[in-house]
């Protein structure tokens, strides 16, 4: 239709932002197809180097082998800063129902979040509102479009991040209130002319490509189209610009938020605040709604590599000379043989044959002077180099053998295998430096969300058992049964570094109960502590410490060291006078 040929500054401006972005990110595309295709036990098979489809598993053995040895997710605990407990609690609370196996499913977000950091070198986690929940979403890297010129440490300081490849039905559009209805029906009418069909075929093609891996994982209806429905493309383009009001007042620049559809029409044009709402500090005109980390972040590139990369090249030289093996060995097995063309005055043509027992299969003159092996060699060398290569791999990943449960077949010492894996995981566990940072982020993007669209939010039911009973109590909390005047702040540490510093805590207080026995403050800090230190929750901590008071209060037992209250951990129980 003749109206998309309109030019459009703004529409101009995102598409320029999208090449730009797309031209920075271009050259590691092949390399992370190469990655993920060799975790999947999928070769591209050449005439040269590749000459059989054969994979020796390294890309899956190696990021398997460091998944399991990275840290758990960090623990997240929001502390109300005007000291209300009860509030606090609540809030806690709603973090763990957003949390949980029936909204975010946190525990197996971590997962596919640390793997796409393997595979990729960097993830993205996109936080909104959606249905009166905080939804959290794992986003594919390749969907994200980022400036150049940006910090890689911090993602606020690109100019634009563009969100690419959401493919929606056209007909949804009409139900979005935020879409304007007039760029809508004009796109309706460019689907309904030639043009527009030609494009609606292409786009269920790049969602089908998309949506290929996902396929391959097993999840069989991930793309299934309605017949005869129509799909555009959306990107959510965030746009760090200048902001002029209605009356001409132009205000620092902040984030917007573009939606266009198919590069044609822009379908919606809002600053960031307005969309997620406001608060105190405008913390949304100058935060997007997305949050990323790496493991090997580098100064000059925001697209840095992952373990995979190092993994890729071995991988695939190993895979060539166990294809070459795979072949010569084939080739052997056949026994093919050169023979003479002038045996029999010319008239031998040997053919084919299928061997029998005890077969006999005539040639004329001696068979030594007619046939001749093809000598193929087995190539068995190469399992050293292939070896070599391996053990190169495992120290560069830091993935070794004793890590995957494979036996070394040197003699060391116990000593020696605990020092050697002791450091093979202190080298994985140093990724929580990385991504532990990123929780606080994410933590803080949370407590935003609340802030900003409270309205937003339905209400939740949380369950807790009773004290004295087993009987389940049910309570319904909303965003005002937890938000106070000044708010909350995330304390995060590492689940590593948690019980490390809860151990050496405990060591210290016992000496300090050592030192002041029958102190009742410090015997109760103490036997919280503990009972924190056990993972037990706060109502069953509270729970027991109430008892622990009572039993204080009750009358002495006779033979009873009077003040001696509870015994510290590790200490013998008083000797009693034999009689």
């Amino acid at each position: 239709m003749a109206e998309t040929q309109v030019t459009d500054p703004e529409l101009e401006m995102l598409k320029a932002n999208k090449e730009s972005g797309y031209n920075y990110r271009e050259r590691r595309q092949d390399q992370w197809t190469e990655n993920y295709l060799l975790y999947r036990d999928k070769v591209i098979v050449n005439r040269l180097t590749q000459r059989q489809s054969v994979n020796i598993p390294l890309m899956k053995m190696f990021l398997r082998s460091l998944l399991k040895d990275v840290d758990d997710i960090p623990v997240i605990r929001f502390e109300n800063l005007d000291n209300d407990k009860q509030k606090e609690i609540f809030q806690n609370e709603y973090w763990k129902v957003v949390g949980d196996q029936d909204h975010n499913k946190f525990s197996l977000m971590d997962i596919v979040d640390k793997r796409q950091v393997f595979h990729y070198g960097r993830s993205f986690i996109q936080w909104q509102i959606v249905n009166g929940m905080i939804k959290a979403t794992v986003q594919d890297p390749q969907d994200i479009l980022v400036s150049r010129f940006m910090d890689p440490i911090d993602l606020n300081t690109s100019r634009f991040l563009t969100h690419t490849h959401i493919f929606v039905p056209l007909s949804s559009l009409k139900n979005n209130p935020d879409y304007d209805q007039q760029a809508v029906a004009e796109m309706e009418q460019f689907y309904a002319s030639e043009m527009g069909i030609v494009k609606a075929e292409s786009n269920a093609q790049m969602m089908t490509e998309k949506n290929k891996k996902m396929e391959e994982m097993g999840v069989l209806d991930v793309a299934k189209p309605v017949l005869g429905e129509t799909y555009v493309e959306l990107s959510l383009n965030f746009v760090f610009r200048d902001h002029e009001s209605r009356k001409g007042q132009v205000f620092d620049d902040q984030f917007f938020l573009y939606v266009d559809c198919d590069d044609m029409r822009i379908l919606m044009k809002k600053p960031l605040e307005e969309v997620i709402g406001g608060t105190k500090d405008n913390w949304w005109q100058t935060h997007l709604p997305y949050d990323t980390w790496a493991d090997d972040l580098e100064k000059q590139d925001f697209w840095s590599d992952g373990v995979a990369d190092i993994i890729r090249t071995p991988n695939k030289v190993i895979n060539s000379f166990y294809s070459q093996m795979v072949e010569n060995r084939t080739l052997r097995n056949f026994g093919m043989h050169y023979f003479d063309t002038t045996a029999g005055d010319g008239t031998f043509q040997p053919q084919t044959f299928n061997p029998v027992p005890w077969g006999w299969y005539g040639v004329p003159g001696k068979p030594q002077d007619v046939l001749q092996k093809i000598e193929i060699p087995d190539l068995s060398e190469s399992l050293d180099e292939m070896n070599f290569i391996i053990e190169t791999t495992e120290k560069a990943t830091g993935a070794t053998p004793t890590q995957q449960g494979a036996q070394t077949e040197r003699q060391i010492t116990l000593g020696e295998v605990q020092l050697a894996l002791g450091e093979a995981k202190e080298r994985i566990k140093g990724m929580s430096k990385f991504y532990v940072p990123v929780w606080q982020e994410r933590g803080t993007m949370f407590l935003k969300l609340i802030e900003a669209a409270p309205n937003k939010l339905d209400a939740v039911k949380i369950y807790k058992k009773g004290r004295n009973t087993d009987d389940i109590f049910t309570k319904e909390i909303s965003s005002s049964d937890w938000m106070t005047e000044s708010g909350y702040r995330v304390r995060i540490w590492s689940q590593d570094e948690k019980d490390t510093h809860d151990t050496q805590g405990l060591q210290k207080m016992n000496a300090a109960i050592a030192t002041m026995p029958g102190n009742p403050k410090l015997l109760e800090t103490y036997q919280r502590k503990l009972l924190e230190w056990a993972d037990l929750p706060p109502d069953d901590v509270n729970e027991i410490i109430e008892f622990e008071k009572q039993k204080l209060l009750a009358p002495p037992i006779p033979g009873a060291i009077p003040g001696a209250g509870p015994q510290p951990a590790g200490s013998a129980p008083p000797v009693q006078p034999v009689m």
